[in-house]
């Protein structure tokens, strides 16, 4: 339902763009619990946007920002906030662009959000070609000295904004909640996906079952 909202809504928001505009090859790619097959009912849908090239750029943006609005009116918030930097970048950047970023700039923990990356909407060859060029790069992360670390520091900063008087009843980011689950198994995913490729499962539920089948946990 959530990828067909989003090629529903990339289809309005492209026939909308004004007479004349050239179709700019843009993808709509899956993250979080989208890209995992395991949103429920109370689930942003998250996703990055990706331009072909500089010349897609200003429609793309223009598109992706319709987008967000009509799945907003007629079914559930999207969320871009997964791109690099944030609210703060660019709400669509070219293939070329995430490249640099990702090579130069990201850390530990937007690598392990691209465990769950997916192709969903628009242009879904340039979505995979974006998936297929970070990928290396997704693989390589674990062997930062600090990688550990750095996701064990994220889960406490998601434990440090739960309101203490909560914290034992939040069954999603209190200790012993599903991001605890989420954080075991993509640091395990992390470390040993770089040579089994039997891991690289972007839900879960069946990377816990590769890990159990790889012997990496009981």
């Amino acid at each position: 339902l959530a990828d067909a909202t989003l090629r529903a809504a990339h289809g309005i928001a492209v026939e909308e763009l004004p007479e004349g505009t050239a179709r700019p090859r843009l993808a709509v790619v899956a993250m979080g619990k989208c890209g995992g097959f395991e949103l429920n009912y109370v689930s942003d849908v998250d996703v990055i946007f990706v331009a072909d090239s500089d010349d897609d750029l200003a429609a793309a943006t223009t598109v992706a920002t319709r987008l967000i609005h009509i799945c907003g009116l007629v079914a559930w918030p999207v969320d871009a906030a997964l791109r690099p930097e944030g609210s703060r970048g660019p709400l669509v950047r070219t293939l070329a662009s995430h490249r640099a970023y990702y090579r130069r700039w990201a850390r530990t923990w937007e690598f392990q959000a691209l465990l769950k990356a997916r192709p969903a909407a628009g242009d879904l060859a340039l979505g995979q070609e974006w998936i297929d060029q970070l990928a290396p790069l997704v693989w390589r992360a674990a062997e930062r000295p600090e990688a550990v670390e750095d996701v064990r520091a994220m889960r406490r900063k998601i434990i440090d904004h739960v309101p203490p008087k909560e914290l034992e009843r939040e069954i999603k980011r209190g200790p012993g909640g599903l991001r605890d689950i989420e954080f075991a198994v993509q640091l395990l995913q992390l470390v040993h996906g770089r040579g089994d490729e039997s891991l690289r499962e972007p839900g879960t539920i069946p990377a816990l079952r590769a890990l159990v089948d790889g012997g990496y946990v009981g």
